[in-house]
């Protein structure tokens, strides 16, 4: 249906995972096939099974297991084609540090070095050098403002300087300058923030940006083509869904408002289309799960309404494909661990 009109796009059912998990990963290879790994397959059990969609036939198969059962973890494609899983959370939700790479053309986990520092809920970031930087995340009892860089060329990490600021659940951008931007997060004080810093690759160093307007975490950050970053959603410093949003402008170094999404909305995906467009999907919309998607038009400073997933879900993933359609995969939902998949056609 024509966005000219008010609605456009459209979501259609795809075959089901092999497991249902949540907090999982999705990366898509050079392949085009996108690769899944871990999560939360019931509430008590971490799993490491992986499985890999193949938009060519639409089916999903398993590929081998990690070596190590972990959810809320990262997975970064390297320049090389593999796949770099950092961190996690294992099935007694104690932090773990250790890291494995998944090489699509064996179709199997190889380990490698751990990071110095246990983490969960942090971030990491291919870097222009081809190098992974991995920032914050949480241990036991609190933040880390530590970071750290992974060279695959060698498998070994390196430490770089803390941040200022000790953070966890926030986002972290790979700019147009090569520099990172870090937003948000819940700091070492268990306070929701708005403060945000930017690492420079070149020097090693953070450097202060000005804060975001509205503090939160859970929100999503996305790069666009005009080299601005689009934050949007998330839980504010009053624990309610916001559906404030907020554009960062690296070439003045400020934050300007954004119009503001039709539904409060956290824990959701938002995906920058072949468009240039930004699909927004799920999450919590106050106290439910949402299956409402909308999309940002960043020349327009407009958001308009799309279709609705076939499920309510959140904390799923959702990865553009080679096509410019957008898979997303698992979740929770309200028949609880979501193994469904769904694709959007925008």
């Amino acid at each position: 249906m024509p966005c000219s009109i008010g609605l456009c796009g459209q979501w259609n059912s795809a075959p089901s995972m092999v497991i249902a998990r949540y907090y999982h990963t999705a990366t898509l290879l050079n392949s085009g096939q996108v690769l899944v790994t871990g999560g939360l397959k019931t509430l008590a059990v971490v799993t490491a099974s992986s499985e890999i969609y193949d938009p060519s036939s639409g089916k999903w198969n398993s590929t081998t297991s990690m070596a190590t059962a972990r959810q809320t973890h990262t997975a970064t494609l390297l320049n090389s084609g593999q796949v770099l899983v950092t961190g996690g959370a294992n099935t007694s939700s104690i932090n773990i540090a250790t890291c494995e790479i998944y090489d699509p053309s064996t179709g199997k986990w190889n380990s490698t070095t751990s990071m110095a520092i246990a983490r969960y809920l942090h971030t990491a970031t291919l870097l222009n050098s081809g190098k992974v930087l991995v920032t914050g995340g949480y241990g036991l009892s609190s933040p880390f403002a530590s970071c750290e860089i992974y060279d695959p060329s060698t498998g070994k990490w390196n430490s770089t300087t803390n941040m200022a600021t000790a953070r966890y659940l926030h986002t972290a951008t790979l700019l147009n300058s090569g520099k990172v931007l870090v937003t948000g997060g819940v700091n070492a004080l268990s306070y929701i923030t708005a403060s945000c810093e930017i690492y420079d690759p070149s020097t090693g160093l953070w450097n202060s940006a000005p804060s975001m307007a509205t503090a939160r975490y859970l929100h999503t950050a996305t790069l666009l083509n005009s080299g601005k970053v689009l934050v949007t959603g998330g839980l504010n410093t009053s624990l309610l869904s916001t559906p404030s949003c907020e554009i960062y402008d690296p070439s003045t170094g400020k934050w300007n408002s954004a119009t503001s999404m039709a539904t409060a909305r956290e824990l959701h995906t938002a995906t920058l289309l072949n468009s240039g467009k930004v699909l927004v999907t799920g999450g919590v919309a106050g106290s439910s799960v949402t299956a409402t998607c909308e999309i940002y038009d960043p020349s327009a400073d407009q958001w308009n309404s799309t279709t609705n997933m076939t499920m309510i879900r959140e904390i799923h993933t959702a990865t553009l494909l080679n096509s410019g359609k957008v898979l997303v995969t698992g979740g929770w939902g309200s028949t609880g661990y979501l193994a469904s998949s769904e694709i959007y056609n925008p």
